[in-house]
């Protein structure tokens, strides 16, 4: 499990992430909180931990449209507004570290609220 969050967190901040420095971003509008964000990435952590799972013969596409259409009903926000507010989040490293930390911490202490199987 551990592996696949791993996973997951790479496969999602590849993209955001770049080698070179980043200028300042300026906070969209629409900026959804700080707290909001740490907790809509550790769901999505394990959404996206959850497809990965899934067995092969399983309708993957099917599954991920249907779940990120719950995660974005659930927290009403469209994906440009979690996208542009996760650029400008993550613009800053130390704050995108900060965030990731925090999203791991609450999918471990859910995994550590689970019953031992």
């Amino acid at each position: 499990m551990k592996n696949i969050v791993r996973l997951s967190l790479f496969m999602l901040l590849f993209p955001l992430v770049s080698c070179t420095q980043k200028p300042a971003v300026e906070p969209p509008a629409d900026l959804i909180g700080e707290d909001t964000i740490v907790q809509m990435v550790a769901e999505q952590l394990v959404m996206e931990s959850t497809v990965f799972n899934a067995p092969p013969t399983y309708d993957k596409d099917g599954l991920t449209r249907a779940l990120y259409s719950q995660f974005f009903e659930k927290y009403k926000v469209t994906v440009p507004r979690y996208r542009s507010s996760l650029s400008y989040y993550f613009a800053d490293k130390e704050r995108m570290e900060d965030i990731l930390n925090r999203a791991k911490g609450r999918i471990d202490a859910q995994n550590a609220a689970l019953p031992n199987q």
